[in-house]
């Protein structure tokens, strides 16, 4: 029996474009698009910063010194932040799951975003709990972030169910018990859920 459901938040709940934010990045920094979309991929910052080894004001400055950022930390918020919007159909099935199970989500985010998701989203509200690798210092598939996750729902492995939309995530829930699918679109979630017996 499913007793707490979990959700990852990016490309599940929320879409986002990181297009969006390097557009925005090359009219305040000396580096090219290139150069920018380049740190962003291969540098190891922003995995540091989601397992929060770098703290928010540290990674800025690894923005300002290595790309040549020009504008204030508040500037960089909105310009690294300002990249979601919402999948209402998802959101939608997390609403109507409210209360009939555990809801909880399980990002690998940053302090960042979640302070910005958090202003400008009614979302976070939903849930009943929320797991966060740069608060946990571990994030997914590892499989401490799952069983910490777990034991906030106050739920064993197999009565928890998890989506999200990269498949290497949805592997580490498995791994560690979990019923588990890849987030294709809110309709075959929903339909995956009424087969678990939990109706959305």
């Amino acid at each position: 029996m499913i007793r707490a459901v979990f959700f990852d938040l990016g490309k599940v709940l929320l879409d986002f474009d990181y297009n969006r934010a390097f557009q925005r990045m090359v009219e305040h920094c000396d580096a090219g698009a290139d150069g920018i979309i380049r740190w962003f991929g291969e540098k190891s910052h922003v995995h540091d910063y989601e397992r929060g080894r770098l703290t928010t004001q540290q990674f800025y400055e690894h923005v300002r010194a290595e790309l040549g950022f020009h504008g204030d930390l508040e500037t960089f918020r909105w310009v690294w932040s300002d990249m979601f919007w919402e999948i209402p159909e998802t959101i939608a099935i997390a609403r109507a799951l409210k209360g009939r199970v555990s809801l909880g989500l399980l990002s690998n985010t940053n302090e960042m975003h979640i302070a910005w998701i958090t202003d400008k989203f009614n979302l976070l509200p939903l849930f009943d709990h929320v797991t966060y690798s740069h608060l946990e210092g571990v994030g997914k598939p590892d499989l401490g972030i799952y069983q910490r996750a777990l034991a906030r729902a106050g739920v064993q492995p197999a009565e928890a169910f998890f989506t999200d939309d990269r498949a290497d995530n949805v592997e580490g829930a498995i791994r560690a018990g979990m019923d588990a699918v890849q987030f294709m679109d809110a309709a075959a979630l929903s339909a995956v859920l009424a087969k678990r017996g939990v109706a959305s």
